[in-house]
């Protein structure tokens, strides 16, 4: 084989599995980082790659950010370890090591960028297909197992007998996250002009296929049933509608989205879900623990992650205090875990340093997207579609911390790879 071949094979394995399971992400990765490393002639050609990287301004300044978001994390951990909170004589426990670990995902795109440019336009485009071809194969089991529940059941809490559309995630928030980004990418590929530069690219996916992709996975993220996702979604659409249809067809697009959203009202089991309250109490409780977390340690937080576990303590002993039981040595069941909310859950755990850190990581990835839009050779035109694609994924966000969910970053980092390739190959440095 010859070496690209290696790279397009890991990648197009890795494509693939970035849509399945966790389990599967976790060997796809592994998978696409050793064909990357035969493919470049082992670590010294590694080395070299990494060198030329360095060389990208684009890659250099993703770098950098991505390193001070790792260090706004890493200085919470160390700040939770000697100054900790204490309820009801509980206090985090930090580990380093292995509470720094998902650090890593941060710098995976650079590793995907490297092999990404040792392919041939056509392999590129090659793998683009196979990704999109699985999302719609993928998206046609969720609208499947929402109405007969297979392979997974999840059944919908008042929807019974109607399954989430989960596919092979585990979680329905985890689809609501992961499946905008390739079908808003799809979505852009449709649109009139676009089309035209498929062609051109010799992006050998039939027009028709396309618009079959994004119908199929426009109804299995509605198969999700996240109510987050069901507000985010018409958002999404209706930007990308205004950037990229004419403008004569603002209104009508506008009154399009306006008539979906009436008619998904009418629907009963749409309106119960959106009405329903369940689940509004404990966010309440976690994004006033979190809070609390925030004013106790406002510069550097509680520890990166360790707000979870603290919310359980902090929550319990409240429930003590109200109980006028003091803190005792009898567990009070509570909700607890992560914030619920990605800014909270960076307020709480790393501070206004993490905050303002992943504030600039986030919006750097949106603009180098869309300065990306005006690449040459393979690109195949759908950076509006996925700056559409975060900011649904941002507006999940307030109710989910979808940011650090291991499952998630696999997808993100993986769209930033090809923004940084896309962006470079733009300003012509490589």
């Amino acid at each position: 084989m010859r070496r690209s071949s290696w790279v397009a094979s890991g990648l197009a394995f890795y494509a693939v599995t970035s849509l399945v399971s966790m389990a599967a992400m976790s060997v796809g990765a592994v998978v696409a980082g050793i064909c990357i490393l035969i493919g470049v002639g082992g670590m010294r050609g590694f080395s070299s790659a990494m060198a030329r990287e360095w060389g990208c301004t684009s890659s250099r300044l993703y770098l950098s950010l991505s390193l001070f978001l790792a260090f706004t994390c890493a200085l919470s951990l160390v700040g939770g370890f000697f100054f900790p909170l204490n309820y009801g004589g509980m206090e985090p426990r930090i580990h380093f090591l292995s509470d720094m670990a998902k650090t890593w995902y941060l710098f995976w795109p650079l590793v995907l960028v490297v092999g990404l440019r040792e392919l041939t336009s056509s392999e590129r485009i090659r793998i683009l297909q196979i990704w999109i071809v699985a999302f719609a194969a993928l998206s046609a089991l969720g609208i499947v197992q929402y109405f007969v529940g297979w392979p997974r059941p999840h059944l919908i809490p008042g929807n019974e007998p109607r399954h989430h559309a989960v596919m092979f995630l585990g979680h329905h928030l985890s689809v609501a996250s992961i499946f905008i980004f390739p079908f808003f990418a799809v979505l852009d590929l449709c649109m009139k002009k676009n089309a035209e530069r498929v062609r051109e690219n010799r992006f050998h996916l039939p027009w028709f296929f396309l618009i079959l992709a994004a119908a199929l996975g426009f109804f299995a993220l509605l198969a999700t049933y996240s109510r987050m996702l069901w507000v985010a979604l018409p958002v999404g659409l209706l930007v990308l509608g205004l950037v990229s249809l004419p403008r004569r067809w603002t209104l009508a697009t506008l009154c399009v989205i306006c008539f979906g959203i009436w008619g998904a009202l009418q629907i009963p089991s749409v309106s119960k879900r959106l009405n329903d309250s369940e689940g509004h109490g404990p966010r309440k409780e976690l994004w006033a623990a979190n809070l609390e977390f925030f004013k106790r340690r406002p510069l550097t937080g509680v520890g990166w992650h360790h707000n979870l576990e603290l919310s359980g303590f902090y929550l319990q002993a409240k429930r003590h205090e109200a109980a006028g039981a003091g803190t005792g040595s009898d567990a009070i069941e509570v909700f607890s875990g992560h914030a619920h909310n990605n800014a909270i859950e960076m307020l709480s755990s790393t501070g206004l340093l993490g905050l303002g850190a992943w504030i600039l990581w986030s919006v750097f990835v949106i603009v180098l997207l869309w300065f990306a839009r005006k690449a040459r050779g393979d690109w195949v035109g759908f950076s509006r579609g996925l700056c559409c694609a975060w900011l649904v994924f941002h507006l999940n966000g307030l109710t989910q911390v979808n940011f650090w969910e291991s499952k998630v970053l696999h997808q993100m980092m993986w769209m930033v790879a090809w923004t940084l390739f896309w962006v470079s190959t733009r300003n012509n440095e490589v």
